[in-house]
């Protein structure tokens, strides 16, 4: 991935630049315009330098984000950047789940397996994330079948009002309120 910038007015030109020096190949293809040049694959380092760059220079307008010579997005390029570099870092791989679909920097990502987010946006791969199971109460239950539920428990009082600051018998032994 290449990422060409300059020249600017921008006090964080001389930021941008050293980044673009320390995290890539990076060369001066014109007076006062660099191009620095990423080799992703399966070190973190790169990834990151290449989104730290692109922390910088992505709303300039001078910018060209470019994947094999194909323009591409560079907002895409860096949320891809940072999330392959996190996940490099975590695992080793990519294990993002797609379960809600491919996201777009995921098109530009070199490790990116379509069939795995084929399976996975399919269900074949199985959900991995929390089940909630929500259960409705009697009396709910009751006003879904068109009932009116029960008030045995406590009937309410139609002049009782909410008191500043809770009583006593509120209180449980450890001085605390009671959930309720």
């Amino acid at each position: 991935m290449t990422v060409a910038f300059g020249p600017s007015r921008s006090k964080r030109f001389g930021r941008a630049l050293a980044e673009a020096r320390r995290a890539g190949e990076c060369t001066e293809v014109e007076p006062g315009r660099y191009r620095a040049r990423f080799v992703l694959g399966e070190d973190s380092a790169a990834y990151a330098g290449l989104a730290r760059l692109l922390e910088r220079v992505r709303h300039w307008r001078a910018t060209e984000v470019c994947e094999d010579d194909q323009p591409v997005s560079a907002f895409h390029a860096k949320e891809m950047a940072w999330c392959a570099s996190a996940q490099l870092k975590a695992f080793g791989d990519c294990r993002f789940r797609f379960d809600l679909g491919v996201l777009p920097r995921c098109a530009l990502c070199p490790l990116f397996d379509a069939e795995r987010a084929i399976r996975d946006v399919l269900g074949e791969n199985g959900r991995r994330g929390m089940v909630f199971e929500v259960r409705v109460g009697p009396r709910v239950q009751a006003l879904l079948r068109g009932e009116s539920p029960s008030m045995s428990e406590k009937e309410l009082d139609p002049d009782w009002r909410v008191p500043d600051f809770a009583p006593e018998e509120w209180r449980n032994s450890s001085g605390e309120e009671q959930a309720g």
